[in-house]
């Protein structure tokens, strides 16, 4: 992976054209997005508010510490707010409103959990990224969140920098989260084509 971590709009800005440049020459606009949290719990008057965003095409990984950054990103809210992408997160509906409330926005964002799930896993009722990251990408993302817990998540909104246990939780989440979107777009528009051509006689191609 190449990751860039930073707390400057400018940076943001300069990824952002990189990441348009390669979205744009693709078929497939696809973008992987998580949100860390400044807290674990949030109340009605003190909310939960965005700490870090991590954003992955392919696997160029933006990981931005949003809660420190020097001035806002326009080019950051226009990136996120139109329809030219499609955004892929895991468990979503939260990530969306905590970041609303650094007023930017998501709208076609597309979330893993509520389209598929590791069949061959029923000792689990919720799956986890790292559960569907096994099933499609390698058994070894099941270790991708081990060591990393309660405190360690408190940690998001300490100063910069970030630790680098922090820095590669963050880059591994967005690039998981980006690669099986990518994989389940793929396996899906294969079964549709077999179907769409199933009338057609098949043979070896060798």
């Amino acid at each position: 992976m190449k990751v860039l971590y930073t707390n400057a709009a400018s940076s943001v800005d300069a990824w952002i054209t990189v990441a348009e440049s390669s979205l744009d020459s693709s078929a497939r606009k696809i973008v992987g997005v998580d949100v860390e949290y400044d807290k674990l719990n949030g109340s009605y008057y003190s909310p939960k508010k965005a700490a870090v965003l991590q954003l992955g095409v392919g696997t160029d990984v933006l990981v931005y510490h949003i809660c420190h950054a020097d001035e806002r990103s326009e080019k950051l809210y226009e990136f996120l707010y139109g329809w030219r992408y499609t955004f892929a997160g895991f468990c979503c509906a939260e990530d969306r409103t905590v970041l609303s409330r650094s007023k930017y926005y998501i709208h076609n964002m597309k979330d893993i959990q509520a389209i598929w799930r590791d069949p061959d896993n029923t000792r689990k009722r919720l799956q986890g990224l790292k559960d569907v990251a096994a099933a499609i990408i390698d058994p070894i993302y099941l270790e991708m969140k081990d060591g990393f817990g309660r405190k360690e998540h408190m940690m998001w909104a300490d100063p910069p920098p970030l630790p680098p246990k922090h820095l590669e939780y963050a880059a591994r989440d967005a690039y998981a989260t980006y690669e099986v979107y990518r994989r389940l777009d793929v396996f899906e528009r294969g079964f549709f084509s077999l179907f769409k051509n199933s009338e057609k006689k098949r043979s070896r191609d060798w």
